[in-house]
């Protein structure tokens, strides 16, 4: 029986689990699947962590880790995929922004012999202009500058076998940011599932401008080759030295700190100590518990 976990990422959604956990028993999934939901507790505030305590202890499909404190979204769901031991996972969002009617078509194309299952946003009701603007100069900026097609993986909305999972861990920079090269062979390893969303149903966003930006920093040059990002960073040297030398100081200096300040940035998504510092203080019907 094949065991396939849900990895949901959670902070102060003490409103949105129950409802979450209540659409997912309705649905109808393959028979012969096992299926579990795996909370990552991300330093929540509200009653989210108490819930989870009872959820689990009353229905051994529900597990959960509290994490010591938060690290964001992407490294909650990396820490729950590094501890998973089942055949496949499906990272989601908890809050409604992620359509849950379509899992079961997810497992059906698993069972099938894909090896990643990839949503991909069609629509979006409700967005607000500016975010959805700013997802558009977002995904044209990116492909500019990588080189990689960011609209393939517009949400994390994804299923994943366990050999692809095992991959995806040995690439940090994929950690937080959690897009990483789909695989494309044999024929029918990817299958892709157009999805139309919605921002989310309870709650409050926690994307705000600025973090919405750091998020764009952080999904571009996760996606940017090395080779790629250094000679973008030889460009970026040569503009500011130009300037400096021409006497535009005024220009050069914040080009030459932006310039280290993309480094340090690029260098931050390097870390293979991340997960190893993402503490749990318990846990509950989870594997190795």
């Amino acid at each position: 029986m094949p065991r396939i976990e849900v990895i949901v990422p959670v902070r102060n959604e003490e409103q949105s689990i129950p409802v979450f956990l209540e659409h997912v028993a309705a649905l109808r999934f393959p028979n012969g699947v096992d299926l579990r939901v795996v909370f990552v507790e991300d330093s929540s505030t509200d009653g989210t962590r108490p819930l989870l305590q009872r959820l689990a202890r009353d229905n051994p499909a529900v597990g959960y880790y509290a994490l010591a404190r938060g690290f964001g979204q992407g490294a909650a769901v990396s820490f729950g995929l590094s501890r998973s031991t089942a055949e496949a996972v499906i990272m989601m969002d908890v809050d409604g922004s992620h359509p849950i009617d379509v899992l079961p078509q997810m497992v059906r194309e698993f069972l099938g012999g894909a090896r990643v299952v990839q949503c991909v946003r069609r629509t979006s009701a409700d967005r607000k202009g500016y975010r959805q603007l700013g997802a558009t100069l977002f995904h044209l900026v990116a492909r500019v500058l990588t080189g990689v097609d960011t609209t393939e993986q517009n949400i994390f909305f994804r299923l994943a076998s366990a050999d692809v999972v095992r991959e995806l861990m040995r690439h940090p920079r994929c950690w937080r940011y959690l897009r990483f090269p789909l695989p494309r062979h044999p024929e029918g390893a990817l299958r892709k599932i157009e999805v139309d969303t919605q921002e989310r149903a309870l709650g409050e966003s926690k994307y705000g401008f600025r973090r919405l930006v750091d998020l764009a920093v952080e999904g571009t040059l996760s996606q940017m080759p090395a080779t790629r990002f250094v000679a973008l960073m030889v460009v970026v040297a040569l503009i500011a030295m130009v300037a400096a030398l021409t006497g535009w100081w005024p220009l050069a200096i914040p080009i030459a700190l932006a310039g280290v300040w993309v480094v340090y940035r690029y260098r931050c998504l390097y870390d293979p100590d991340l997960l190893r510092r993402m503490q749990v203080v318990e846990c509950g019907n989870v594997s190795g518990q």
